[in-house]
């Protein structure tokens, strides 16, 4: 699979991911958790939707995707083989079918035009380069219906004075964050063609999140 950007190295990542896809749930129950609930509230899933995750990680969101929507199409797609492993392990405990789960990155999916309803992405665009954030909401426009909804939470920058600590780690010690750091997306995703309906910015224990909600217009 060919590197997506010259600063983004996607065989790197997939080592990164496969050396804290162990530990990924607990930092996700510490850090990122308040935000996925927040995220899934907002997509307000029904019953017999289309519904793609773009970076499902471990199946924590799509796990509760799938309970909202098991009569619909549920993929969840990820560029980490580790991840999407621990994924299909959890997956199988509660459900025989009803997923999809695709490796991928999410420039090289085979997905057609306007193929889902709801597309939901939590902590993934705060990894790439800032170089291909147009980029990523052309393609969320591309997989999305007229009229559906897409779902974003991402690491900010937090209004509080301890929100600037998760900044400096970024900064500093960007390995222990697997180079994520805090983004801004709205813009690139008003330019490409969506309404944006909510921006709602929380903290986690200090961690400073922002969940989107946006519409294919």
């Amino acid at each position: 699979m060919p590197t997506l950007h010259r600063d983004f190295d996607t065989e790197q990542t997939r080592i990164n991911y496969q050396k804290i896809a162990p530990l990924y749930d607990l930092w996700s129950k510490v850090t990122e958790s308040k935000a996925a609930r927040y995220a899934l509230d907002l997509a307000q899933i029904k019953n017999h939707q289309q519904v793609l995750e773009i970076a499902c990680g471990t199946g924590l969101v799509l796990e509760q995707i799938i309970l909202k929507n098991p009569d619909g199409r549920n993929v969840g797609l990820d560029l980490s083989p580790d991840m999407l492993n621990r994924a299909r392990k959890r997956l199988a405990k509660r459900f025989t079918a009803g997923f999809e789960l695709i490796e991928s990155d999410m420039f090289n999916n085979a997905f057609d035009d306007e193929s889902f309803d709801l597309l939901i992405n939590n902590f993934m665009i705060d990894l790439l380069p800032v170089d291909l954030f147009g980029r990523v909401a052309a393609e969320f426009y591309r997989l999305l219906k007229p009229g559906a909804a897409l779902v974003t939470a991402t690491f900010a920058d937090g209004p509080k004075a301890y929100h600037r600590f998760w900044a400096w780690v970024a900064q500093k010690f960007p390995g222990l964050l697997t180079g994520c750091r805090p983004v801004a997306i709205a813009g690139y995703l008003s330019e490409a063609g969506f309404t944006i309906e909510k921006q709602v910015q929380i903290s986690q224990n200090t961690f400073p999140s922002e969940i989107i909600k946006a519409r294919k217009s």
